[in-house]
């Protein structure tokens, strides 16, 4: 009996759940466009607000979730922060998350560069290496060749976004409308509005970026990747944020930025400090180093200092569009060096075997390599 009764609260739970569901999807969606998310995609965004909310006071939101009080539970939202619910969702544009998953499914397997703009219009940029420049008004000159129009209808008053995608072995360069310009690195991806808000100045990265941010103080600049959030006024930085590793590193060139995590600051930057962070264990340390090494490769150089060698593989296999297999022992050896990337893949291999005599490149393919240890 007890059982049976337990069953039918969590019946009842269940039902209220969905009810207040309903309700905070109806009211986001009178302030604010999330028709491209999917019902899971909305359930997934109120579970992380209401785990988020849960952890800074969980007998407050429960006291407000239960007692169906909806209008106080988005007040709570609005006064947290969209920070506090996940770092793909800007405080501005509820839509960034939404639209950015929209974009993904339209990226092709071309191996070019690829602007993708709104109305569902990509842009394909073959060469090696890419120039987009947008100005205030809503165009972007393409390799100081071409113009396109970069927003929607003009009477469409909502944010207009883009992503530039670009893919390993391939290099750009964007310079936003408010004049910021930056550098985007092999098997990334950058996510951002045509124009700016009034507010804020947002962006989201997927890989590696180097920025040199035009100083607003009425309009922080705030760099978003999967873990962690970069606010600065103005600025020239370094962030390594790839989807695929866990570990994250934010280089400070000049000028001072602030590390956020899930809206609360973590450290503030000085110039040749390196922020590392690895978004498994949460675990973060500042360092100072050298930061030219680390923004060299928009240069067309990259160098390493006592280096593990399968993170220089991994690099080198994002910069030229090849996969290296290695075991577990080419992994642990540490080497230094300086590597041109402007040269084809055959010499920079050759330079690397001259620097670690201990290890031997085998081509398997066109797209693959083998390295061993000498015996």
């Amino acid at each position: 009996m007890e059982e049976t009764q337990h069953d039918h609260t969590n019946a009842n739970a269940d039902e209220q759940t969905d009810d207040h569901l309903s309700e905070f999807i109806k009211h986001l969606r009178r302030d604010s466009d999330i028709s491209g998310l999917s019902l899971p995609d909305q359930k997934q965004l109120w579970n992380r607000i209401d785990r988020n909310n849960k952890r800074h006071d969980r007998r407050f939101v429960r006291r407000l979730v239960w007692s169906g009080s909806v209008a106080a539970s988005i007040t709570l939202i609005l006064l947290a922060g969209w920070y506090a619910f996940s770092p793909l969702i800007p405080a501005e544009n509820v839509e960034f998350f939404s639209m950015m998953k929209s974009f993904e499914s339209k990226t092709d397997n071309s191996g070019d560069v690829q602007l993708m703009l709104s109305n569902n219009r990509t842009i394909t940029i073959e060469g090696e290496e890419a120039q987009l420049d947008y100005s205030e008004e809503g165009w972007v000159d393409i390799n100081n060749s071409e113009q396109r129009e970069a927003t929607a209808d003009k009477a469409d008053e909502k944010t207009v976004f883009n992503q530039l995608v670009v893919p390993a072995g391939k290099r750009s360069k964007l310079i936003l409308s408010d004049g910021t310009q930056v550098w985007i690195n092999s098997a990334s991806k950058v996510f951002f509005p045509v124009n700016f808000g009034t507010k804020t100045r947002e962006v989201f990265v997927e890989g590696e970026i180097y920025l040199d941010v035009i100083p607003e103080v009425e309009r922080p600049f705030i760099v978003h990747t999967k873990a962690i959030d970069v606010k600065v006024l103005g600025t020239k930085f370094n962030v390594s944020a790839y989807d695929d590793q866990p570990d994250l590193q934010i280089a400070l060139v000049s000028g001072e930025v602030e590390i956020l995590e899930n809206g609360d600051s973590k450290e503030r930057l000085k110039p040749y400090q390196m922020f590392s962070y690895n978004a498994e264990s949460h675990d973060y340390y500042v360092s100072t180093v050298d930061v030219m090494d680390y923004i060299a490769w928009k240069d067309g150089y990259y160098v390493f200092k006592s280096q593990e060698l399968g993170d220089v593989f991994t690099k080198l296999s994002k910069y030229y569009n090849v996969q290296f297999n290695w075991a577990g022992q080419v992994k642990r050896l540490v080497c230094s060096g300086k590597l041109d990337l402007k040269e084809d893949l055959q010499a920079v291999l050759n330079s690397l075997e001259k620097a670690v005599l201990s290890i031997e490149i085998q081509k398997i393919s066109e797209k693959e390599y083998s390295v061993i240890v000498k015996p």
